[in-house]
């Protein structure tokens, strides 16, 4: 009897010993590294990130599936696409106007007054419009009345003619290819706030990301190199929600998928990458910084 209790008790303590040993050799999954998001250098200190990082202004388009309008939403994202100083910043078109809307948390140190403003005619993006006095006005929402009326959307040409020289005067950019500005035209008289809600907000998705990619991609031909310019943008846009620990492997993917776009790969082959990432991007969303929960848990 005693015998048996002697062998019990070391069964025990090896059944013990054994469960001691697999969780020293089992280290805790390393938490993910906090996130720098480019959006959050034109954010004013005292907004809440997460709610930046993660809502956006409803969308406002009338017809948000059509390729032009797309192309020219990917373009709007594209720091490239402005130029000078602007792109050297990182800063595009949407980091006024989010989701073509606009932005009141905007804060552009020497650039800003208030939030919400920008001095559009500073002499840090073009000498062409600087009018060396500090005149910041309020950024405006593109979908609505007073956004619309800015500049003509009707009258053939001149919103076309309004957007070449922004780019050129305004920001220093290179002169666009007539399709680009197309594109763009496309998109600014698609927003129009009768066809949303607009005081709502909605999630900010990989999805709509990838849906202006894949539009992007329908055009290589003339003027290429501002669409791959904005869709490599948007790649890295995407790359940033990813963590480091979790998502090693398909940020390496999405590395490899933005050399192949500047290597100018063949359509099939982009397209076909581009479909493997929207499978593993949705297997990940859940633990990805596009999720609120996520994002909370690293915020430094």
């Amino acid at each position: 009897m005693d015998r048996r209790r002697a062998r019990l008790k070391q069964l025990i303590l090896a059944g013990v010993a054994v469960g001691l040993s697999a969780c020293a050799v089992a280290p805790p999954e390393p938490s993910p590294t906090p996130p720098d998001f480019s959006a959050l250098n034109w954010l004013r200190l005292d907004a809440d990130p997460v709610g930046h990082m993660t809502r956006q202004p409803s969308t406002c388009l009338s017809a948000p599936k059509a390729a032009p309008i797309q192309r020219g939403a990917l373009l709007f994202e594209s720091p490239m696409l402005l130029g000078g100083q602007a792109a050297k910043a990182g800063l595009s078109c949407a980091a006024c106007h989010r989701n073509g809307r606009g932005n009141p948390d905007f804060l552009f140190q020497g650039i800003s007054g208030a939030p919400g403003t920008a001095d559009v005619t500073h002499g840090l993006f073009s000498k062409v419009r600087a009018d060396q006095v500090f005149n910041p006005v309020a950024i405006p929402d593109l979908a609505t009345v007073d956004g619309q009326s800015r500049v003509d959307r009707d009258s053939p040409g001149t919103l076309e003619a309004f957007l070449n020289a922004q780019i050129v005067e305004e920001f220093s950019g290179t002169q666009p290819d007539p399709v680009v500005i197309e594109d763009l035209a496309a998109y600014l008289r698609a927003l129009d706030i009768a066809v949303c809600n607009p005081s709502a907000t909605e999630p900010q998705s990989w999805r709509q990301e990838v849906a202006r990619i894949k539009a992007g991609l329908s055009t290589r031909g003339a003027a290429s190199q501002s669409y791959i310019n904005a869709m490599r943008a948007a790649v890295g846009r995407i790359y940033e929600r990813l963590s480091d620990t979790r998502h090693s492997e398909l940020r390496r993917r999405l590395i490899r998928f933005s050399r192949a776009l500047e290597a100018g790969n063949s359509m099939d082959e982009l397209r076909l990458t581009l479909s493997d990432i929207e499978q593993d991007l949705a297997a990940a969303e859940s633990t990805s910084f596009y999720n609120p929960d996520v994002l909370a848990t690293v915020w430094p």
